[in-house]
């Protein structure tokens, strides 16, 4: 008796587990609209209209069908070069954004109703027309000028739109030959090529968008100045009188991680002050430009890197901390590509304050040998001041 009470209550067992997993089965075949729930197309949208025509794209309005199953209403059009494009907007909302057109034109869109099926609806068919991509006003905008050690590039894109700027130079061989290619969304760009010979060469400037969309080739003729590096072997630590080194007692925090060549990412710890550097070059010359390497982290941008600074200079020791014994090599402020507030980082401000280091450039500079870098304010707002690395080019006389 007890055998037979046993197989019952395992016959029990092996039924509830069979159940539960038919249920499974059934809700995970209807997750996946595997069964229909009716055979028939559902209805089409109505009212469908443009409400908007933007730069580089369309808003559609329209009003759902009443049907139960709706899924989503797909969108299809083609880009300016011919791809298919395919878009997905949810049945909880009315309106579906075309983007990634480049010149104005007309432009048919399609719009689908899809259910739960599968099934779809009858196509209604849509005229936007696009007006042209911020792509070609970035184009418009563009200044380009001669540089030290190639050209100097400067656009606004107010929409911020993600492009490629790309730079070539010719050659008889092999047509155009890239030189350098920058990423940027920033509403205010700035990019510099270098590493160019002093001696006149054609630019061909492209700008192109994630779409395809690409700008006319822009072409011109500029001669980069000649500029060399200042050799960084021989800055050694000097500090004048009234001005003596301060947060310097961590280790691995000394004014020699100024100029050691490393920064992003391989050197943890930056050189560590009290707004202010001191250090002689152990070489005389005119400094054309220097960038600064910013210290990484969550400290990009924030706590004690520099944002607004002096650089002064003197051909001899014999200084003080009295602004009037050294000369003024000049003003300059820090610019962040993003433009996000403190604590916020995009990738462009990472690669443009640490990866290359920020640029700043130097109008009509005497000769110097001893450098004064006098913060006058922090992105964060701190006494202290934080770089990974200075690198200077120019002209060096001894």
């Amino acid at each position: 008796m007890n055998e037979i009470i046993k197989d019952m209550k395992n016959l029990k067992n092996i039924g509830l587990t069979v159940c539960m997993l038919l249920v499974i089965h059934a809700c995970k075949e209807d997750e996946k609209g595997q069964y229909p729930i009716h055979g028939g197309s559902p209805g089409k949208v109505t009212s469908a209209r443009v409400e908007e025509n933007f730069a580089g794209g369309a808003l559609i309005v329209y009003d759902i069908p009443k049907e139960e199953d709706a899924l989503y209403v797909r969108a299809r059009y083609v880009l300016d070069d011919g791809t298919p494009m395919e878009l997905k907007s949810s049945v909880y909302t009315d309106r579906v954004t075309i983007v990634g057109i480049g010149r104005s034109r007309e432009l048919p869109v399609i719009l689908t109703v899809v259910d739960r099926s599968q099934n779809e609806s009858e196509p209604v068919t849509v005229m936007a027309y696009p007006l042209d991509s911020p792509l070609f006003e970035i184009a418009r905008s563009m200044i380009v000028r001669d540089d030290f050690g190639g050209i100097a590039l400067r656009w606004v894109n107010p929409e911020k739109l993600p492009v490629i700027i790309d730079v070539a130079t010719p050659d008889n061989l092999l047509g155009l030959v890239p030189v350098d290619r920058f990423y940027s969304n920033a509403p205010e760009g700035k990019a510099n090529v270098r590493g160019q010979n002093p001696v006149e060469t054609i630019f061909s400037i492209t700008i192109s968008d994630r779409w395809g969309n690409v700008t006319e080739p822009r072409s011109g003729s500029y001669t980069p100045l000649y500029e060399e590096l200042f050799d960084k072997s021989k800055f050694r630590r000097w500090n004048p009188p009234g001005l003596p080194y301060i947060f310097e007692t961590a280790s691995g925090y000394q004014i020699e991680r100024l100029w050691d060549n490393e920064w992003y990412p391989g050197e943890l710890h930056p050189a560590s002050y009290v707004n202010y550097m001191t250090f002689d070059m152990g070489q005389t010359g005119k400094i054309s430009r220097f960038k600064v390497y910013q210290t990484y982290g969550n400290q990009i941008y924030a706590f004690a890197c520099p944002k607004r600074f002096e650089l002064w200079g003197s051909t001899t020791p014999d200084v003080t901390d009295d602004t009037s014994s050294w000369q003024l090599i000049g003003y300059f402020e820090s610019f962040k590509p993003s433009g996000l507030p403190t604590g916020q980082v995009s990738d462009e401000d990472i690669q443009f304050a640490c990866v290359n280091g920020e640029d700043f450039e130097v109008e009509n500079c005497p000769n110097v040998r001893y450098i004064w870098f006098r913060s006058l304010e922090t992105w964060g707002q701190s006494d202290r001041l934080y770089m990974h690395e200075m690198t200077f080019w120019g002209e060096i006389q001894e």
